[in-house]
């Protein structure tokens, strides 16, 4: 009779399968780039979006409704080029294959 112990070693460990093909391919070092890449997007995005509101508002006699409407166009075209930037980002990591 074997121990219990070596039952359990002999047993198939379950391995978790990747979200996507991608997510396979993907390195160590490219998913903390990724990451990295992320947050930098988002701060600028941020600082953007807070930058542009105060200036707005400086010159719309402090109606902030009127400066957030004002910036809501630059707001969109600086959110998507972030994503766009992450995409082709990813897409070059994907490539580069690390």
């Amino acid at each position: 009779m074997t121990e219990e112990g070596s039952m359990m070693s002999e047993m198939p460990q379950k391995t978790e399968m990747p979200a996507t093909p991608a997510a396979a391919e993907m390195t160590e070092e490219n998913f903390s780039l990724l990451a990295l890449m992320r947050f930098w997007l988002f701060g600028t995005f941020l600082i953007v979006w807070a930058a542009l509101t105060i200036f707005i508002g400086l010159f719309t006699d402090r109606d902030w409704f009127l400066a957030i409407r004002a910036g809501f166009p630059i707001w969109g075209i600086v959110g998507a080029l972030c994503i766009v930037w992450y995409f082709v980002y990813k897409f070059y990591l994907d490539r580069k294959l690390g």
